[in-house]
């Protein structure tokens, strides 16, 4: 069974796992931070974007405990884009929603702290609460009860980027924190000899049908770019290869050559096809963080969610959001309202395009592709900026 955007599993962690963790949480004494640390738990089973975040503080971890052995507890989907991480000593695969094998596995390495990740699964809460850590700590989430078994807790804050959450859980260590998410760019693999961008379509998670930009914009963009000489990847998940090649067979045939679909590829793969392209642009999931960390030209759109809360953390990204005033309400990721508002339509194709056509002159100078000026705050269009530092 998947676990994330499963909403049985969700009703589940809620209904279920509040009493257990509030009972059980309050039963247990709060201890001291251990004088000597030699071994820090991460945990995190879900989520490859908010993996990538925490690279920053791997980083930070590192620098502050540098003889500590750092071991990372990942779930399923985000295992892959953990073993990517630079400064982690062990990745333990944690068998989610499998509670007893998930059990076993975070209690198979006895740490000196666990650093709960999770801003509301209470699952997480539970597998931290059991763990062999000597002290632990994890984020207090406004509504969600999950933080009664840790010995500190952090605020969680719906109002800053996820990052800046993330470097509170470090400095309830005394850690100093202010590193930037960054992947380790692979060697090239099997990507086109010639320039390309890359398009990523389809979000993860329970709200994914919200995050999707109308399939008419993304076949208005690739005809664009393909005029421009630019070969262009489709990225996705294996569910995905069908959808790719559904967008790609309405392509107009001109350009319909141009296009080749990579969904299903590994993560390392994504990884290389995304650090050696001229461009990327792609709804809000993992694979836009992942090429924000990689340092390449971004174009981020956002519609229910929020950049200012998940905007990639890069100098090279443009984040365009929705102008729609209703827009930006997902924090955690499964946030609804009762009539949601149509916000990825509202995200303009010409606004696009002139953000791609921006970056892409930005970044060679060539004469390719026309330099045109990208005003901050038009229909939502602004730079993504290092804020969160």
């Amino acid at each position: 069974m998947r676990a994330r955007g499963n909403p049985i599993l969700h009703f589940l962690d809620r209904y279920v796992g509040i009493p257990i963790i509030a009972t059980l949480g309050r039963l247990r004494r709060k201890r001291l931070l251990p004088a000597k640390i030699e071994t820090i738990g991460l945990l995190r089973t879900v989520a490859i974007g908010d993996t990538v975040l925490m690279s920053g503080i791997i980083a930070d971890l590192r620098a502050a405990f540098p003889r500590a052995s750092l071991i990372f507890f990942a779930g399923p989907s985000n295992f892959e884009i953990a073993s990517m991480l630079d400064g982690i000593d062990r990745v333990i695969k944690v068998p989610i929603p499998n509670l007893v094998a998930g059990l076993r596995a975070v209690r198979s390495i006895p740490v000196d702290i666990m650093i709960d990740f999770g801003q509301w699964p209470r699952l997480e809460a539970l597998l931290t609460l059991f763990s062999r850590a000597s002290f632990t700590v994890g984020f207090r989430t406004p509504g969600q009860h999950r933080h009664c078994g840790y010995d500190v807790a952090v605020k969680h804050s719906s109002r800053v980027h996820e990052l800046k959450n993330y470097r509170r859980l470090a400095r309830a260590l005394g850690v100093k924190t202010g590193s930037l998410p960054f992947l380790k760019a692979p060697q090239k693999g099997n990507v086109p000899k010639t320039d390309y961008a890359v398009f990523h379509l389809w979000p993860g998670g329970r709200r994914k049908g919200l995050k999707q930009w109308p399939r008419e914009s993304w076949l208005l963009l690739i005809e664009e770019t393909a005029s421009w000489g630019l070969r262009i990847v489709l990225t996705g998940a294996p569910s995905d290869r069908d959808s790719n090649d559904e967008l790609i067979s309405n392509v107009p045939a001109a350009a319909r050559g141009f296009v080749r679909n990579a969904a299903g590829q590994s993560l390392q793969d994504t990884a290389a096809t995304l650090a050696h392209s001229r461009l990327v642009v792609s709804v809000d999931t993992g694979v836009m963080h992942m090429a924000a960390t990689l340092g390449v030209p971004l174009v981020a759109l956002h519609g229910p969610t929020s950049g200012k809360r998940w905007g990639p953390v890069s100098k090279k990204a443009i984040i365009i959001e929705s102008p729609l005033a209703e827009c930006g309400y997902i924090s955690l990721g499964w946030e609804s309202v009762a009539r949601p508002p149509a916000c990825m339509e509202g995200i303009r194709y010409a606004d696009v395009r002139e953000a791609c056509r921006a970056l892409l002159a930005e970044d060679s100078g060539s004469s390719q592709v026309e330099r045109l000026d990208v005003s901050v705050g038009v229909s939502g269009m602004k730079r993504a900026t290092n804020a969160v530092v």
